[in-house]
């Protein structure tokens, strides 16, 4: 009871004077009197409120004079959160906690005083706390991306890959703010390769960026184009070590990355995707070293196709039977479980492809579902298109094509409006992204104007905004892709209403401005023709309603473009197929080519 009232005294008081000789005592002998008792001590603070104890042990950090009170602080704090995120209730901060912790926390990491030998047991506090903060509280925290760049831009740029490795997963705009810096230096240390532990931390730095990027749902367009970029990076840093004759270099920095590599993937589970980079890097690697260093490479090889090929066959299995449950159940019974229960993302997955199924076999007519049915699936998909977490990946997309199924019912056959879907993708509330792409997965002619018009104000000006040219090409540019895919679909949705007309003048000519200036800059690589790509998808969907109006807008805008200079012939190939595309699908009586300018935006010559 004494010993409780104690440790009680120590996480209350406001000087660290006392929990800093508790810290000096436990580095004594064990059997000493002093150890015992501050062992006591020690164990009843983690146990009473772990969140004060670690704010009081980052203040002997920031505060003492002694070198080996400062390390001694640290390495106590790391050891005792190691032990604490093992444990199968995880402990968690109070956000009171945390709102001390966090800024002192980056004070310690950016201190003068704070040396690499420090910053590598500092990281394995700073992932403990930004697991609290963005996993367990859901919240973010922008001063450490802040101080990653800080750190990144430092003298020092290893001590940014340090904090960086050890990170959870966080979100997008975490990433946006160091991600140019953190690989610009990464590459200079491939460039001009000196200690092996720095090269080996670049190459851990690229690995964990694409787990990050693919975790946050970057685009696979990009992540392809980052990976022959970063691979390429990395394979021309091996050749030169190679031909300095430097093997055991590389041996080391691959024996220090097959350390991290396992840890990492083992604590966050990796994805078949994510083992994907590594992989292609390894068999780049694989095929310009020597035979010593081909051994470690084969290891680390190792480490990603053994645990994939022994889970996937517990994943197919667990499939299997989930498949074999919902075949048996009725579109709404599937999207109930969907809407209500807190399945895995990969049961989510299924169980929305299978309902595609169902509803698509509806709209084929291959099964009737009742319109009774159809209309109690409206409520519930509305539901799952705003639900929390769900992130914009295979799964929505695969929602989109649900959502279309059911519209295309209401909209078409039953000549209904679907006044929430419409309220979805025009509401200020829903992210530009989402409702671009449900917009655009409707396939169907939307000619009742209050449904067209509410989508139209709300998507017009985010659609003119992200037209223009992104400034960067090594970011994740969907935005631009998905403003020149929406003002696509807005225009031909909106070519037959005169009153729209000026509307779709500003969005073709905005279109045209930003694919010139992007070849201006010599940005095209994979953005344009990405945005190419999604038109030619969307035309080979919406076809079998065009009429002369949508024929003579497509062919003057692929008039337009393709006579814009300096454009890829890959890039050209992709309009030439929409060109063939629309003279095979649209009907011979609605093929009438454009005679001028005003003509192709169904203006008013006058």
């Amino acid at each position: 009871m004494n010993l409780m009232l104690k440790a009680r005294e120590i996480l209350v008081s406001e000087s660290h004077e006392e929990v800093a000789m508790v810290i000096d005592h436990l580095f004594k002998r064990q059997d000493s009197e002093e150890y015992k008792t501050s062992r006591a001590l020690y164990d009843i603070c983690v146990s009473c409120n772990p969140g004060c104890l670690t704010l009081k042990l980052l203040k002997v950090y920031q505060s003492s004079s002694s070198g080996i009170l400062r390390l001694r602080s640290i390495s106590q704090l790391s050891e005792t959160l190691t032990y604490l995120k093992n444990q199968i209730v995880f402990s968690k901060f109070s956000l009171d906690s945390l709102y001390e912790i966090k800024p002192l926390l980056i004070l310690c990491l950016t201190m003068q005083e704070t040396k690499e030998s420090d910053i590598k047991i500092l990281r394995k506090i700073v992932s403990f706390v930004t697991y609290n903060v963005v996993e367990l509280h859901k919240d973010k925290w922008d001063e450490l991306g802040d101080c990653i760049l800080s750190l990144a831009s430092s003298k020092e740029p290893v001590k940014a890959f340090h904090v960086f490795i050890d990170l959870p997963p966080v979100y997008k705009s975490f990433i946006g703010k160091f991600l140019d810096k953190i690989l610009e230096e990464a590459s200079n240390v491939f460039l001009y390769p000196y200690r092996v532990e720095d090269w080996s931390l670049a190459l851990q730095t690229f690995v964990k960026m694409w787990i990050q990027l693919e975790k946050t749902g970057v685009t696979v367009e990009l992540l392809m184009a980052l990976m022959e970029i970063w691979i390429s990076s990395v394979v021309n840093s091996v050749k030169k070590l190679v031909e300095m004759k430097k093997e055991q270099f590389l041996v080391r920095g691959l024996e220090d990355f097959e350390s991290f590599f396992s840890g990492d993937m083992n604590l966050y589970h990796y994805t078949k995707d994510q083992f994907h980079f590594v992989l292609a890097s390894m068999n780049e690697i694989e095929g310009v070293v020597g035979t010593e260093t081909k051994e470690i490479v084969r290891k680390i090889k190792m480490l990603v196709t053994e645990p994939y090929d022994d889970l996937k066959n517990r994943r197919e299995e667990f499939e299997r039977g989930w498949y074999d449950i919902l075949k048996d159940l009725s579109s709404l019974e599937v999207l109930k479980i969907l809407a209500s229960s807190e399945l895995e993302d990969r049961s989510k997955e299924i169980a929305i492809r299978r309902l595609n199924v169902l509803l698509s076999d509806h709209t084929s007519k291959k099964v009737q579902i009742d319109i009774s049915e159809m209309r109690q699936l409206q409520p519930l998909l509305i539901s799952c298109l705003k639900e929390e977490g769900l992130s914009f990946n295979s799964m929505f997309k695969v929602l989109g094509e649900v959502v279309n199924h059911v519209a295309y019912e209401m909209l078409i056959y039953q000549e209904e409006t679907w006044y929430e879907l419409r309220d979805y993708i025009a509401s200020s509330k829903t992210e530009f992204h989402r409702a671009v792409y449900i917009f655009q997965c409707l396939t169907m002619a939307l000619i009742d104007d209050d449904f067209v018009i509410p989508v139209m104000e709300n998507l017009f000006l985010e659609i003119i905004t992200r037209l223009d040219p992104p400034r960067e090409l090594l970011v994740d540019n969907s935005s631009w892709v998905l403003a020149f895919m929406g003002g696509f679909c807005l225009a031909i949705h909106l070519i037959e209403m005169s009153s729209k007309a000026e509307s779709v003048e500003e969005i073709a000519h905005k279109m045209i401005d930003s694919i010139r200036e992007l070849m201006e800059r010599e940005m095209e690589v994979g953005l344009v023709k990405r945005g190419f790509r999604d038109v030619e998808s969307i035309v080979k969907k919406q076809l079998e309603w065009y009429s002369t109006s949508q024929y003579k807008f497509i062919k003057g805008l692929l008039w337009r473009l393709y006579a814009i200079k300096g454009m890829k012939w890959e890039s050209k190939i992709v309009l030439w197929r929409i060109n063939v595309i629309v003279e095979r699908g649209v009907k011979e009586e609605e093929k009438e080519l454009p005679e001028n300018e005003f003509d192709w935006l169904n203006l008013n010559a006058e």
